[in-house]
């Protein structure tokens, strides 16, 4: 009895204890079981902002007023009458109508605030949304980026790429931050996100071997906007055309094929503008100089590519210096014709050359291609010197291999397309060019490309340019395609590089059912962005060049 009754007693003591013991140990750790928790931490606080406004009175580049043009929409060839602009039925059918609108928001909020702040800030946003726009527009042609529903595009479509850039030029030409910026600030913009959108950021070649053990093999392609693209605001099919060496391009960025050896062929490629200026500012050689250099990412192979001729792919031997007087994309002209038109003419500052283009503004815009000096080593603006640099490059490709290799073996010959075979397009050495005798006299001599297609020509009838002469054009012409060619090569010289580098010019893409037979018949509508064969033209050209890539890796393995 007394025992049961004494066993609540000792339990309340023993309680006693615990909660006293827990007392001393709290009391110890700086704490007491009387204390209130600790207090939650204080909120981050909101990022700084400030004031922006968005002028849409700001006079648009030439490039950003065809933003608003249509295909032709009604008349002779037409079945669509789609009059919205082209820009937009594009971008909205890949799914690329997005990138504009956030980066503008992202600008300038509908509040009328920018988390940007600074210069340098507005210098990162615009290239991480120049980066995400070249690695959408990669993921959707290689399969890995989705398509609204309904989409009529299929992913190899490149024209997405250029004119959601060009949306995204337009609404920051538009935007007024409240933080004061230069001139040559506001232009920093602008090239950032150009460069980024097109890839040149983005190169990353592969140091020592591939996972297997062999040899990576580093190779840098370009591809070319599309081009040709008509007056802004007047309706027209230039609008439509793409470009299969951007396309290709975007096919081929980050791919690795494995060669006849077993080692690896690594591929980065980026994107050149179709208009002088960026060129005379040095966007090629900034590119690709980094990887010419000794270590171990430089580069074994580099090659350009663009837009060229019907149906035939040229090999460009010979690369010339001269401009010609085609406009870019941006309405400028560099060589114009007439009695001034000679190797050493430079336009004056201020020229305008065409309605509603930008004047002139950079030093040694002219009709000789003049690279920078941070690369070439010497100054080839201030002064026009003839053979510095040369008057002519000179490629450096596997022709042969690439000339007889049959890469035209399994591509299905697009509709209303002629070559010889059945399958894919010819391919010829391209040993054409033209030069000036007199330098300083307009009279020209040109030299005819050898006419043999799929095989090698007799070697002594090819003859090459007379150091002694002036360049009037390559064997690809005078116009954006060459002068990459130029650079690229000159480079290639610079740098005393023993690597295949040249120019391939692809042939035309932009070849719609016009309802002729030798067009592959189909129903002709000048207001149709796309047809089975216009899709079927690039399908074929990016294989066969896929085709003719590999050709040049494989010369690499006896190195």
């Amino acid at each position: 009895m007394l025992q049961s009754r004494s066993e609540p007693k000792r339990v309340h003591v023993h309680a006693h204890l615990t909660a006293l013991a827990a007392a001393v140990l709290l009391a110890a750790c700086g704490g007491s079981d009387d204390d209130d928790e600790a207090p939650a931490p204080a909120p981050t606080p909101p990022a700084p902002t400030v004031a922006c406004s968005v002028d849409t009175a700001v006079a648009l580049a030439y490039e950003e007023q065809r933003l608003q043009t249509p295909l032709p929409f009604s008349g002779a060839n037409v079945v669509g009458t789609d009059a919205t602009p082209l820009a937009d039925r594009i971008l909205k059918d890949t799914g690329f109508d997005t990138f504009a609108p956030a980066f503008a928001t992202k600008l300038c909020a509908a509040d009328g605030t920018t988390p940007v702040t600074t210069y340098a800030q507005a210098v990162d946003l615009v290239k991480a949304e120049g980066l995400a726009l070249w690695k959408a527009a990669v993921d959707r042609v290689q399969g890995r980026r989705a398509s609204p529903a309904g989409s009529v595009l299929p992913n190899s479509d490149d024209r997405m790429l250029y004119w959601a850039r060009v949306q995204m030029t337009k609404a920051l030409r538009q935007w007024k931050p409240s933080f004061a910026m230069t001139a040559a600030e506001i232009d920093d913009l602008q090239w950032q996100l150009e460069r980024a959108s097109r890839g040149q950021y983005d190169i990353n070649l592969p140091e020592g071997n591939a996972p297997s053990g062999k040899k990576y093999r580093r190779m840098i392609i370009s591809g070319f906007d599309t081009f040709t693209l008509g007056v802004p605001g007047t309706p027209n099919t230039g609008l439509r055309n793409g470009n299969p060496s951007g396309a290709t391009a975007l096919e081929m960025d980050g791919k690795q094929v494995t060669l006849a050896d077993g080692s690896v062929m690594h591929v980065e490629s980026y994107i050149l503008p179709v208009s002088y200026d960026p060129f005379n500012k040095g966007m090629q050689e900034d590119t690709l100089a980094p990887y010419f250099q000794p270590g171990p990412k430089r580069v074994d192979a580099s090659i350009t590519m663009s837009q060229g001729s019907a149906n035939v792919f040229n090999l460009e031997q010979w690369n010339g210096r001269f401009h010609g007087s085609s406009a870019g994309n941006d309405g400028i002209v560099y060589c114009p014709p007439g009695a001034t038109r000679l190797p050493a003419y430079v336009l004056p500052i201020g020229t305008i050359t065409t309605a509603g283009a930008a004047p002139i503004t950079l030093a040694g815009s002219g009709c000789n291609i003049n690279p920078p000096q941070r690369w070439l080593g010497y100054d080839a603006t201030t002064a026009w010197m003839k053979d510095y640099p040369p008057q002519f490059t000179t490629a450096s490709m596997p022709i042969p291999a690439m000339v007889t290799g049959r890469t035209q073996a399994g591509v299905a010959r697009p509709p209303g397309a002629t070559s010889e075979g059945t399958e894919g397009f010819n391919v010829t050495w391209h040993t054409n060019y033209a030069y000036f005798p007199d330098c300083n006299d307009v009279a020209t001599v040109s030299v005819p490309s050898n006419g043999v297609m799929n095989l090698m020509p007799d070697l002594s009838t090819v003859v090459a340019p007379n150091l002694a002469t002036c360049s009037r054009s390559g064997g690809g012409g005078d116009y954006l395609s060459n002068e990459s060619a130029y650079r690229n090569t000159l480079l290639r010289d610079t740098f005393g590089l023993d690597i295949p580098a040249g120019h391939i010019h692809v042939p035309v893409m932009t070849n719609f059912f016009r309802g002729t037979p030798d067009t592959g018949g189909g129903v002709r509508d000048d207001n149709a962005m796309t047809d089975a064969r216009f899709e079927a033209y690039r399908t074929a050209i990016v294989a066969q060049g896929k085709a003719l890539l590999t050709v040049i890796g494989n010369s690499l393995i006896y190195k």
